[in-house]
């Protein structure tokens, strides 16, 4: 993991919510300066929003839209704190099935930045063929 490290966090909403709460913002605020602070140069910047189809009431298209706000949301608090360019993509998932684990919901969305690993120059975790390994 040291020579392709994973950057990202998860922001978990409250059922049916797509609102930012004060420490969400903080926690994003928080990651983005980080991540800053780790490498120099991303590829791109991830954020995708999600919701759950299972919920009493809740119509596909109901939990797509809530995913959607979500998303949204998310991406225009980022926008805030990101001050370097970095192309960034918004999507969006409904899930019947909780994504991340059995004890996590899907009321989430995830950021990730995705480091330039060539031009940062960082090593190969698994090279081919691996140097001094004989068969």
């Amino acid at each position: 993991m040291a020579c392709k490290p994973v950057t990202v966090t998860r922001l978990t909403f409250a059922e049916g919510s797509a609102d930012l709460e004060p420490a969400q913002i903080a926690k994003l605020a928080n990651f983005v300066d980080r991540a800053n602070s780790t490498f120099t140069r991303y590829l791109e910047v991830s954020i995708d929003g999600g919701a759950t189809v299972k919920t009493p009431g809740r119509t596909p298209g109901e939990a797509a839209r809530l995913a959607e706000q979500r998303a949204r949301k998310v991406t225009q608090a980022y926008r805030q704190f990101q001050l370097n360019e970095i192309k960034l993509e918004t999507t969006s998932n409904i899930y019947e099935d909780n994504r991340m684990s059995r004890e996590a919901g899907n009321d989430f969305v995830v950021v990730q930045f995705h480091p330039d690993y060539e031009a940062l120059k960082l090593p190969d975790c698994s090279p081919v063929p691996i140097p001094g390994f004989k068969r």
